[in-house]
């Protein structure tokens, strides 16, 4: 417990960034957003479940991996901080990108009527997109500091996951209202601008530190 208290600073950073990494605008929620506006709730939700069980099958891989690799080689999270920072920073260009742009990004394939096709879909989308590995991996690197025993990568991946959870459905729920679809997008330029800062600001951090 004590270590976990320790981490909580960490955990708490690494936790937010990849709130905004899920929440922003992108192949997945614009597919749980389309399904969810098009075909209605339940659709939504259940491309939202195969989303969420395609992410954690990566976050899986990328905790797993992460600890052969660090149980082997020395300074292995040096390199995988700096990979980390270079997809965030990434993903700061990308919502920068979209804040500067006008156009509203558009929507994701919505897929068939039926649910498991849309259970399908959605994990076969997330599975096929290997950037959702360096999330995971940004995410998981944040939220350790040098020296955690290995079991904290699980505790730093539960958290995480949680939060994989609630965005997604939350997104199958909110789209399906006309209120929340108009909201949205009203302030999404804005929004994006704050998500390039953050992880602009994350990127810099793990590129620095590592």
């Amino acid at each position: 417990m004590d270590i976990i208290i320790a981490h909580l600073p960490n955990l708490a950073f690494a936790y937010f960034v990849f709130f905004l990494a899920v929440a922003s605008p992108g192949p997945a929620t614009l597919a749980v957003a389309g399904a969810s506006m098009s075909l209605g709730r339940p659709q939504g939700i259940a491309k939202a479940a195969g989303i969420v069980s395609g992410s954690f099958l990566w976050g899986m891989f990328a905790v797993f991996g992460m600890v052969a690799f660090i149980s082997s080689f020395a300074g292995v999270l040096y390199w995988l901080k700096i990979v980390g920072g270079v997809y965030l920073l990434w993903m700061a260009y990308k919502a920068g990108k979209n804040a500067a742009s006008s156009q509203d990004p558009q929507q994701g394939d919505v897929g068939g009527h039926s649910l498991w096709k849309q259970y399908v879909g959605g994990f076969a989308l997330h599975v096929t997109n290997p950037k959702a590995l360096f999330a995971w991996a940004a995410v998981i690197t944040l939220g350790l500091q040098p020296g955690a025993p290995w079991w904290m990568s699980f505790v730093v991946f539960g958290g995480a996951y949680c939060v994989s959870l609630l965005i997604n459905f939350s997104y199958a729920m909110f789209f399906s209202t006309d209120r929340m679809i108009k909201g949205y997008f009203k302030v999404r330029r804005w929004l994006q601008g704050v998500f390039a800062a953050i992880f602009g600001l994350a990127g810099l951090k793990l590129i620095i530190q590592g």
